[in-house]
């Protein structure tokens, strides 16, 4: 649970258009996608918010397999467009 605690409260970035173009100039391609409870458990059926997790590679160690999203995707735009209360979507900083 202390790893959900930390990507919840670490520096963050709103989601937006404007905040994944910005990833994207920075050579960042690929998003993990984890899913958080209101109480900072991991959960990706109901998650009450969704930590976007910008890499430039998708990691090659088979123990790190987890759910990744390239960054130009059609869905995460979409999502970004639209005006949704839940779950909250964050990109996590460093």
């Amino acid at each position: 649970m202390r790893k959900g605690v930390y990507d919840a409260t670490i520096a963050n970035t709103s989601f937006s258009v404007g905040a994944m173009d910005d990833l994207q100039k920075a050579g960042f391609k690929y998003f993990q996608v984890k899913g958080l409870t209101i109480d900072n458990h991991y959960e990706y059926v109901e998650p009450h918010m969704l930590v976007l997790v910008p890499y430039k590679e998708l990691p090659t160690d088979p123990m790190k397999r987890d759910i990744y999203e390239p960054i130009d995707s059609e869905l995460l735009y979409r999502w970004a467009l639209e005006k949704n209360e839940f779950p909250v979507i964050i990109i996590a900083g460093s």
